[in-house]
C-alpha cells in the first residue's frame, strides 16, 4: 500500500528507515509546508514526489494511504481530511486528544471502509505478545509499574524560554501525551480499562507538564505509570504477581528484553535486537495485506482504551488541552 508521509520530523525519519526495508509499504509521497525540508527527506529516501500543499497530496492517486507525523494538535484535521479524500490512515500516537474526536474518526474510516491505525511500538512486539501470555502465569496480580523518562533533546530550549511544540499546551504537549502514552498502551492491552485514573503532573508556567505519575486502578490491583520529559532514569515495565513476576527492558515504548520468574520454574528470557519500529511497520503491513475482523477490533478497543485514559487524565489534573 502506497504512503504519502505528512511531516518531516525526527519519528517521520524514523518510520521512513523501516518502510524503507522490504515491505509492501513503500513511501511515494512527501508532505511538509516547507520544501527544503520535503526535498530534503525526498533525496535521502528516494521518495519520488514532494508536496507543499496537503489537498494536492491528498488528491494524488498514487497515495492509498497517509501517514501522519505532525504535532499532536494537528493530527484529527489532518486525520479527517485523508480519510474524507478515501485514504487509509496511519496516525502518530497519540492519534487525538479526545474520544469525541476519535470515534468521529472511526465513523468516516467505517462509512468509507478504509483503516484508521495508530503508530505506537507497544503492540505489535513480540516480547509484548509472550508478556499477555505469561501474565496468566504469575499468580493474582498485585502491582503493574511503568516507567518511561527520557531527557528531551528540546528541554533545554525550553528553559531558555523558546517552546518548541511538545511543551506547547496548544500543541498538545507534555510527557502524560508524548511519554505516558506508551505506558498506557501497555496497561491496557493487558488489563482493559482502569475503574479510575489520577494524574499528578509536575507543572511548568505555561502549564504543561513536563513530567507526572498515572494512577490506574483495577479491580484488584493498581498501577503506576510515570513519564517524564525533564530527567532521565533506568526505565521499565514491571508486573507483579502472587506466582512470580514480568520485567521488561528498557521499557514500554520498546520491548527489546523480557524476563519472566516464576515460583519453582527457571527464569524465561527473551531478547529481540531489532527496532520496536519494525515490528510496528510489520505487524501494520500485515493486517493491511490481510485484514482480520479479530485484529481490527484489538486495535480500535486499545486506542479507544487509550485515549479514555489520557482524556481523564487531563481532566483529573486540569490540564486545559
Amino acid at each position: 500500500m502506497n504512503i504519502g508521509m505528512v511531516g518531516t520530523g525526527s519519528i517521520a525519519h524514523t518510520m521512513a528507515k523501516e518502510f524503507a526495508r522490504p515491505t509492501t509499504m513503500p513511501v511515494v509521497a512527501v508532505y511538509s509546508r516547507n520544501a527544503d525540508t520535503g526535498v530534503a527527506m525526498a533525496s535521502e529516501f528516494h521518495i519520488p514526489k514532494v508536496y507543499t500543499e496537503y489537498n494536492e497530496m491528498l488528491a494524488d492517486p498514487d497515495v492509498e494511504l497517509v501517514y501522519i507525523a505532525t504535532p499532536n494538535s494537528l493530527h484529527f484535521e489532518q486525520a479527517k481530511a485523508a480519510l474524507l479524500a478515501g485514504k487509509h490512515v496511519l496516525c502518530e500516537k497519540p492519534i487525538v486528544p479526545t474520544l469525541a474526536q476519535l470515534d468521529e474518526l472511526l465513523g468516516l474510516a467505517e462509512e468509507r471502509h478504509l483503516h484508521l491505525l495508530e503508530a505506537i511500538t507497544t503492540i505489535d512486539h513480540p516480547n509484548y505478545g509472550l508478556a499477555k501470555l505469561f501474565a496468566k502465569e504469575i499468580g493474582d496480580i498485585k502491582t503493574v509499574s511503568c516507567t518511561f523518562c527520557q531527557y528531551s533533546s528540546r528541554y533545554d530550549a525550553f528553559m531558555n524560554g523558546q517552546t518548541p511544540p511538545v511543551f506547547d499546551p496548544a500543541y498538545c504537549g507534555g510527557a502524560l501525551m508524548d511519554l505516558n502514552i506508551y505506558n498506557i498502551y501497555f496497561v491496557v492491552g493487558l488489563f482493559g480499562d482502569p475503574k479510575a485514573v489520577h494524574y499528578y503532573p509536575n507543572r511548568h508556567a505555561n502549564g504543561i507538564d513536563t513530567s507526572g505519575i498515572l494512577i490506574l486502578e483495577y479491580p484488584d490491583f493498581v498501577c503506576q505509570c510515570t513519564a517524564a520529559k525533564d530527567s532521565s532514569a533506568h526505565n521499565s515495565a514491571q508486573i507483579i504477581g502472587t506466582e512470580g513476576s514480568i520485567l521488561i527492558e528498557p521499557g514500554s515504548n520498546n520491548c527489546q528484553k523480557l524476563v519472566v520468574t516464576r515460583k519453582g520454574k527457571e527464569p524465561y528470557i527473551s531478547e529481540i535486537s531489532d527496532t520496536p519500529w519494525w515490528f510496528e511497520v510489520l505487524g501494520i503491513s500485515n493486517f493491511l495485506i490481510v485484514p482480520q475482523d479479530a485484529v481490527k477490533e484489538r486495535r480500535i478497543r486499545a486506542m479507544r482504551s487509550a485515549v479514555a485514559v489520557l482524556e481523564a487524565a487531563r481532566k483529573d489534573a486540569h490540564l486545559d488541552f
